[in-house]
């Protein structure tokens, strides 16, 4: 074993495979999104789930102003939306990939999941910060495949 770097441990984290989902919020610089990989489950009792965004992202700041926010997970058709929501194109909400909730919550259309999540506590870790939010309202789609990522790879099939 050796000392891991920056690089190291990036390539080293890139053999974890890993679901994709897209979180949106709507904060004082108004609709953002962003693509993640980092997010799981924490606890059944209370339910608690976690995702992970970097601070400097609109996104995280969206986030942290609103308490709410939408997750979709996407499925293995959505990899365009994954790298819509991973570039920094200024209108990711304008197609026809994104319905809403009654409230307004944007989603990806036909994801496998979509879920209104509330934010229960932040965490700051290094660059990134962690989410933790509490689900109030959610809807499956249990027919499809998952979209992963894998080394650096979207679409990976299971």
């Amino acid at each position: 074993m050796t000392t891991p770097n920056e690089t190291d441990f990036r390539k080293a984290m890139s053999h974890f495979a890993t679901g994709v989902a897209v979180v949106t919020a709507k904060g004082s610089e108004g609709e953002q999104g962003a693509t993640i990989s980092a997010l799981t489950s924490v606890s059944l009792d209370p339910l608690l789930l976690l995702i992970c965004l970097n601070r400097a992202s609109a996104t995280y700041r969206a986030i942290a102003e609103a308490g709410v926010f939408g997750l979709s997970i996407l499925g293995n058709d959505h990899k365009d939306v994954a790298m819509l929501f991973a570039s920094r194109t200024a209108d990711k909400f304008g197609s026809d990939v994104i319905e809403r909730a009654a409230d307004g919550t944007a989603f990806v259309r036909d994801s496998l999941v979509k879920m209104h999540c509330e934010l229960v506590e932040t965490f700051q870790g290094g660059t990134h910060a962690l989410f933790m939010a509490r689900p109030v309202a959610l809807e499956l789609d249990e027919n499809r495949s998952p979209l992963l990522y894998f080394q650096g790879q979207l679409g990976i099939s299971l």
